[in-house]
């Protein structure tokens, strides 16, 4: 065998690898992707949470609570128009 077809050959070869190796990077890569989108999309969530919790914070005036914490704001009194029969 001639030198120029054990170079094609060597040649052939490395494309095919290259080639897979590519395929198996791009298919990771992807799978990162979708694991960054999920991270970044729970950070978005903590920062609206923590921009909410500031909010409440800086708006709060000293001696009066506040009506979203207090304990019975979530409990609701019956509205008159259902309570007459």
């Amino acid at each position: 065998m001639s030198l120029r077809a054990r170079l094609s050959i060597g040649l052939c070869g490395a494309l095919a690898v290259l080639g897979l190796w590519t395929c198996l990077v791009q298919s990771s890569n992807h799978e990162r992707a979708e694991q960054l989108s999920r991270i970044q999309r729970q950070w978005e969530m903590v920062n609206a949470a923590n921009a909410q919790a500031r909010a409440v914070v800086s708006s709060h005036v000293p001696g009066v609570a506040n009506s979203e914490l207090a304990a019975g704001a979530q409990r609701r009194s019956p509205s008159p128009e259902r309570s007459t029969p």
